[in-house]
């Protein structure tokens, strides 16, 4: 099977490659070229290309070496510094900032905070100089350990249990002891609130098929007790 080559747009391509790569790229695009053209490959693009043959014979040879190179935009320590580079005691002044906005104490196993994001980048601008992102400030708190809780329920109804704290204060030990011993520790959400009566739940049980459960189309209170007992 012969190969029909437009040398007019191949030249066309070369020169474009050409302004756009540096020396070893540019060998590598020939040699790449001519491998593919197959027989007088080599030939034809050192015609078109105007390079010596040595370069793209060295060309066709690193390729077929399966040579690696790695292009550097920027020059070594070019780019923009990293947050922690350019504000060495940045998670520090984070820590400083969210430690009056914590619920339990900072220093201990079991901490979060509930202020938001960008209210901490505010705060370490106004009062720290520290300008960045909020995303930059999730990052920094994702390497100083915190992470993403859903649903703060914090606004208290009525005067705090007196036992609160005691209760922070026992799983905080209890946390310790578990991991100093490699025992590990989870947290478990036991609050969850299911509907009493023939109601949709979330979840799946195991049923023959084709036989779901029938349950009441809505959650409404209902005072027919005799709608109550799951009939199946």
């Amino acid at each position: 099977m012969s190969i029909i080559i437009n040398e007019n747009n191949l030249k066309n391509q070369i020169e474009f490659m050409k302004s756009s790569l540096n020396e070893k790229q540019y060998s590598l695009f020939l040699g790449a070229t001519a491998i593919s053209i197959g027989r007088g490959g080599q030939a034809l693009i050192t015609r078109l290309s105007g390079a010596s043959v040595n370069t793209v014979r060295r060309g066709i040879q690193e390729v077929k070496a399966g040579e690696e190179y790695t292009v550097r935009v920027r020059k070594s320590g070019g780019g923009r510094k990293s947050s922690s580079e350019k504000y060495p005691d940045i998670q520090k002044a984070i820590e400083e900032i969210i430690d009056g906005k914590i619920c339990g104490d900072p220093e201990r196993i079991i901490h979060w905070t509930t202020m938001g994001l960008m209210d901490i980048a505010e705060k370490l601008k106004s009062d720290y100089g520290i300008q960045v992102s909020h995303t930059v400030v999730s990052s920094e708190l994702t390497k100083m350990g915190y992470s993403k809780q859903l649903n703060q329920k914090m606004l208290q109804v009525g005067t705090p249990h007196p036992d609160r704290n005691g209760q922070f204060e026992f799983i905080n030990s209890m946390s310790g002891d578990c991991i100093a011993k490699g025992i590990p520790v989870i947290s478990i959400d036991c609050k969850k609130k299911e509907n009493l009566g023939n109601f949709r739940n979330n979840g799946s049980e195991y049923r023959r098929k084709g036989d779901a459960r029938k349950v009441l189309d809505h959650d409404f209170l209902i005072k027919d007790i005799s709608l109550y007992p799951c009939p199946n």
